[in-house]
């Protein structure tokens, strides 16, 4: 089993019959972005098997993940529920229920719109209800820096600091900024904006998060979001940091901006996320006054840990480049620009109006 460029292998019939003890026939196939998935008709029923290397997670933090889905599932919030994960052959296999709804955004990437106001609108108002349902949910702490992680949780120390405990915990990092002079460029990109998050977060109203709130890990039918899945990165912190990941994820489109071109955002579409997530919660003020900020940070701890997959699992050189010098470093210079912060200043505007009404039509 081997790497194509950024996809795993598919799963096979043998493959899924083993990791679910029972003969199977796969009906669907995905290579997703980090992970393969199949999805198995069984003697019971179907479900999605979902196959990914281990990244130095323990299964703990896999199982915490699970109850998470669950928990939100029984609190109504159309999560597909979570059936258990199996360790075979080096990798780990997670079981779940299939999705309710159209997988409308099926092949979708990150960094690419939703199609209309309305799903974008669904969309805020789900997170919210997300959130409001996990807030019972316990242990309410971070997970470990493993894997693929959405935290703010390096902003205290400072940007030089947090990547060198970062490179503490993830070795590969260390070894890949070895041969790189990269304090001043770090210290440029990010001290301004932690400096300003640092003295607010612990105002912050906090809860457990999805951690990838994009068009490709949402169903829908006639009434809204009809399913959730991939809680691969959920994680514990500012609630406000989820639903700047979704803006950051659905509403810029940062391979078109990477390559210079201007205007590659949709604000109309960032301001019906927000004004749908209102719609169920609204933000506090401390929320307003920070979104701008936990935006434009939103891919600093995330970022790092692409370059730990990159260069820690596939050993890709070039992708390793990429996530440091455009993912980290790159986005949050667009942001200092002058295109950057026109933008800033809107989404300050926005988010400080409430977002915009639910679309009525589109």
């Amino acid at each position: 089993m081997g790497l194509d460029d950024r996809y795993w292998d598919p799963i096979g019939d043998c493959e899924a019959a083993a990791v679910l003890g029972e003969p199977v026939r796969i009906t669907a196939s995905h290579r997703r972005w980090l992970f393969a998935v199949a999805r198995c008709l069984t003697g019971t029923g179907e479900v999605m098997l979902k196959r990914q290397p281990p990244m130095g997670r323990r299964s703990d933090q896999l199982e915490w993940q699970h109850r998470l889905t669950n928990h939100v599932a029984d609190s109504g919030v159309p999560a597909a529920r979570a059936l258990g994960i199996t360790e075979l052959a080096g990798f780990w296999y997670e079981t779940f229920e299939v999705a309710a709804g159209a997988d409308r955004y099926a092949g979708t990437d990150s960094w690419e719109p939703f199609a209309t106001l309305a799903d974008a609108h669904a969309a805020g108002a789900t997170l919210a209800r997300l959130h409001a349902a996990a807030d019972g949910f316990e242990p309410r702490r971070a997970q470990p820096q493993a894997g693929f992680v959405v935290q703010l949780g390096m902003v205290p120390r400072g940007a030089e600091s947090a990547v060198e405990k970062l490179c503490r915990l993830r070795p590969a990092v260390a070894d890949h900024l070895a041969h790189r002079e990269w304090r001043a460029a770090v210290a440029a990109a990010y001290d301004e904006p932690f400096s300003r998050l640092e003295s607010v977060l612990h105002t912050l109203p906090e809860s457990p998060l999805h951690g990838d709130w994009q068009t490709n890990n949402l169903f829908f039918d006639e009434h809204g979001v009809s399913g959730v899945i991939d809680f691969h990165q959920a994680d514990f912190g500012p609630r406000i940091l989820d639903l700047a990941v979704a803006v950051e994820r659905n509403c810029f489109f940062w391979n078109r901006l990477s390559a210079g071109e201007r205007g590659a955002y949709d604000l109309e579409h960032a301001a019906a996320l927000t004004a749908g997530y209102e719609s169920a919660t609204p933000l506090q003020p401390a929320e307003r006054a920070a979104f701008a900020d936990v935006l434009g940070c939103c891919q600093f701890e995330y970022g790092i840990s692409f370059l730990d997959y990159y260069w820690g699992v596939e050993r890709d050189r070039e992708k390793a480049d990429w996530a440091w010098d455009t993912f980290v470093l790159g986005h949050a210079r667009w942001w200092q620009g002058g295109e950057g912060r026109e933008v800033r200043a809107e989404i300050e505007r926005m988010i400080g109006a409430g977002g915009r009404p639910a679309p009525t039509e589109c």
